[in-house]
């Protein structure tokens, strides 16, 4: 009985020694983990701290650029308008030369066509008087005609007047000529 004993006390020994080494273990495994619960809680606030100033850090970038935006939109929109105001400006210069020239061009028209119907006018007065002169010379020219067809036909009886007196005085000498001519 004793070996029963014995084995019986050696093994609660060593069980006894065992728990000991697990209890230590545990107690170390334990003291481990809180070692690396706190490690990790120190990385953790780290990397939270790393985060929170990286956080920060792009707050204030993009505070920096939301500004920057605004100042770069106010200042376009201040040059919009004054490139608004100087188109403007431009235009109505152009609007204002371009009625100045549409005036001038109204006028000029109206001078020229003031001046076409005058020349008009004067060309309508000259081709009647031109028509006028040429009725006035062809009726001369007519009289003329008549004159001198009335100077032919006076002519002409007074050639043939002139023949048959001829003709008469030839007849008289051939009868003279044939009385003398007989003798």
């Amino acid at each position: 009985m004793e070996t029963v004993v014995d084995y019986a006390g050696t093994r609660r020994g060593e069980l006894e020694t065992e728990i000991r080494q697990l209890r230590a273990a545990v107690f170390a495994l334990r003291e481990e983990l809180e070692l690396a619960n706190v490690e990790l809680r120190h990385k953790t606030q780290e990397v939270r701290s790393s985060y929170e100033a990286e956080m920060v850090q792009l707050r204030n970038t993009i505070a920096s650029m939301r500004s920057a935006i605004e100042l770069a939109a106010v200042e376009a929109e201040h040059a919009a308008n004054a490139q608004i105001t100087v188109t403007r400006d431009e235009n109505k210069q152009l609007r204002d030369t371009i009625q100045s020239m549409r005036t001038v061009n109204e006028e000029q028209r109206n001078s020229f066509q003031v001046e076409r119907q005058k020349l008009q006018n004067a060309a309508n007065d000259e081709i009647a008087q031109l028509k006028t002169v040429v009725q006035l010379l062809r009726d001369e020219i007519d009289g003329m005609k008549i004159m001198h067809e009335h100077e032919l036909q006076a002519e002409e009886r007074a050639r043939r007047a002139e023949c048959v007196e001829l003709q008469q005085t030839i007849s008289v000498l051939r009868l003279e000529l044939e009385k003398h001519g007989g003798r």
